[in-house]
């Protein structure tokens, strides 16, 4: 996989494009967690309508109507939490999904560098003690663990383990080493 460029979209962000077009999707696509806002310029400058939320609006109270969107994006926000928390958000966001929409989810996979170490708060679920994000809970999956948790809401239609470290961006992790990050990228519909 090619790296993007750091101001580029996230590689999800024009997959989630593609697929919105060739299911024929035309109300607004939501982006949770908006990050640097690179996603939100990318899906703009398409033409697309999107409605993204600040990283400091939580995932698990979306202020929208049910079935008020035709698709939607999250490159970092289900990165963080325990996992009872990501259940919460996952459900919520499957409230303002309409049926059949197409979602692009990143989540921690256990083959992550960062995977065991910091302040533990369950089995899958660790806070780095310092850095950027120290005392942030990152929750990570293995394949199997990842699919069971989405069967509830989504039908998976891709989930590909990628080393992450050309995508993770210094905006996010200021100067902490980037090495041995591991994400799953999700693509999947909402049921």
């Amino acid at each position: 996989m090619e790296a993007p460029s750091p101001q580029g979209p996230h590689p999800l962000a024009t997959r989630l494009a593609e697929r919105y077009r060739e299911l024929g999707r035309a109300g607004p696509i939501l982006e949770v967690g908006t990050g640097s806002g690179r996603n939100t310029r990318y899906l703009n400058g398409l033409g697309l309508t999107v409605t993204s939320t600040g990283d400091d609006v939580p995932y698990t109270q979306i202020e929208a109507a049910r079935a008020g969107f035709d698709a939607a994006i999250s490159t970092h926000a289900y990165l963080h939490g325990a996992v009872a928390k990501l259940r919460l958000g996952l459900g919520e966001l499957r409230r303002v999904l309409a049926p059949g929409s197409p979602v692009a989810l990143v989540f921690g996979s256990i083959n992550d560098a960062r995977f065991g170490f910091g302040i533990p708060f369950d089995d899958q679920t660790f806070a780095p003690g310092d850095g950027a994000e120290a005392g942030i809970p990152h929750a990570y999956f293995d394949r199997a663990g990842l699919e069971e948790f989405l069967r509830a809401s989504f039908r998976i239609e891709r989930l590909e383990e990628v080393d992450v470290d050309d995508i993770v961006g210094r905006w996010a992790h200021g100067d902490d080493d980037i090495a041995g990050y591991r994400h799953w990228f999700v693509e999947a519909i909402r049921t």
